[in-house]
């Protein structure tokens, strides 16, 4: 796909990640939060850093609007909070 977008949603505790690549727009204004607005002809593949396929082939993501969160863990015997790893 020519003139396409290419951002990382999530990177695993490995080699692998998450990676959005086609048409849209991430609104990154919000603390913990990012606004996308995705158009036809976008997919999020599983990859490795090289951009080889890991675990699954890609998949089409449905036009619309998303949030994506970052998901936390609270310890409630630290009174702390932690990222998760995929």
């Amino acid at each position: 796909m020519k003139n396409q977008k290419v951002k990382v949603l999530l990177k695993g505790e490995g080699k692998n990640q998450h990676v959005l690549r086609g048409n849209f727009i991430a609104d990154e204004q919000l603390q913990d939060f990012d606004v996308l607005t995705i158009e036809p002809g976008t997919v999020i593949s599983h990859e490795e850093p090289s951009g080889r396929h890991a675990e699954h082939e890609t998949l089409p993501v449905e036009k619309g609007c998303y949030i994506l969160g970052k998901q936390v863990e609270w310890n409630p015997f630290t009174h702390s909070i932690s990222g998760i790893w995929d």
